[in-house]
């Protein structure tokens, strides 16, 4: 089917930004887009060049609307996405809600499709790209991965990197930083973020990896790092049988998909590396030195261009393609 007017509820943040972007860069055939926002009566965001009107999300209308897209930033009535689903539109859901359910189906960048499903939970960024290289593994050989994940302040959307960009700006020229709205300040410091954050993350990927058989117990933990843009993901990746690393790493270095670090003279995956590149980076891959089952490695990416956003822009290309 045409999606000929899709209502994009957190218009305004920085994947919203990003999204209308994208959006108008596919050319899906977008006729109109409904723009919301918390708060965001009297604002406006660009789409091919034209400002359209932002509205609370209480007032969402659902007639004429096709699809029905929920991004983290800006967002927090989750009872609309109950109310887009009784209206019969297909779903994209960011946020968490949709995935908690457990009977709609996490989608990332190389999932296929099971059915005529119209609701879908789209993985963050983080779960996609480990995902991706857990992927190169034989099908249910994993048996549990953990994380230690350091998230740029982007996952906090344009408040966490104007607030970064502000505090070190004072802090440079020997100002003390203003209040922060997070507590402490985020220039030159670390944050452990809330446990909820990295429960959502730990259901998204066990759901990734888990849909060819099996349960795959997924454990993280999340930081919040003085970084504008760019997850660094430090993975221990235990299977049920013996790892071939060397092979793996062939894999990875044939495929157009990832970087593996060392790379000409740059030694280490990093957010820095990811300017003008939209692969996903990974550097540290090592055998554990006590168990042969166990591999290690480092997953950078870009939490932006190549996260949410971009498995929406995948999605709605195939549900085009198939007619949803």
């Amino acid at each position: 089917m045409a999606f000929t007017c899709v209502a994009v509820f957190g218009a305004c943040g920085l994947e919203g930004e990003l999204l209308l972007t994208a959006l108008a860069d596919a050319e899906f055939g977008i006729q109109r887009i409904k723009a919301f926002a918390d708060e965001g009566d009297g604002e406006t965001v660009m789409y091919r060049g034209r400002p359209v009107a932002v509205y609370e999300p209480s007032a969402a209308d659902f007639s004429g609307v096709d699809a029905a897209i929920f991004l983290n930033e800006g967002f927090s009535d989750f009872a609309i996405i109950d109310a887009a689903e009784d209206a019969g539109v297909v779903i994209l859901d960011c946020t968490d809600t949709l995935a908690q359910r457990g009977d709609v189906a996490v989608f990332c960048d190389g999932v296929e499709l099971d059915g005529e499903s119209r609701l879908f939970a789209i993985a963050d960024g983080v779960s996609s790209h480990a995902a991706a290289l857990l992927r190169l593994l034989p099908e249910a050989s994993i048996r549990a991965v953990n994380l230690a994940v350091a998230q740029p302040v982007s996952v906090c959307g344009r408040l966490g990197v104007e607030t970064l960009a502000a505090e070190t700006a004072r802090l440079l020229n020997g100002q003390p930083p203003e209040p922060s709205p997070f507590g402490q300040q985020l220039a030159f410091n670390v944050l452990s973020r809330q446990a909820n954050s990295g429960a959502a993350l730990e259901h998204s990927l066990s759901s990734l990896l888990s849909s060819g058989g099996g349960t795959v117990a997924v454990s993280a933990s999340e930081m919040l790092v003085p970084v504008f843009y760019g997850h660094t993901a430090m993975l221990r990746v235990s299977c049920n049988c013996p790892v071939d690393v060397s092979a793996l790493k062939q894999k990875l270095a044939d495929s157009e998909q990832f970087r593996l670090f060392p790379q000409d003279d740059i030694t280490e995956a990093s957010p820095v590396s990811l300017q003008d590149n939209e692969t996903i980076d990974i550097s540290a891959f090592i055998a554990d030195r006590q168990d042969e089952t166990v591999f290690r490695c480092t997953v950078v990416g870009d939490n932006l261009r190549k996260g949410a956003v971009h498995n929406i822009i995948v999605l709605l290309k195939i549900l085009i393609k198939i007619n949803i």
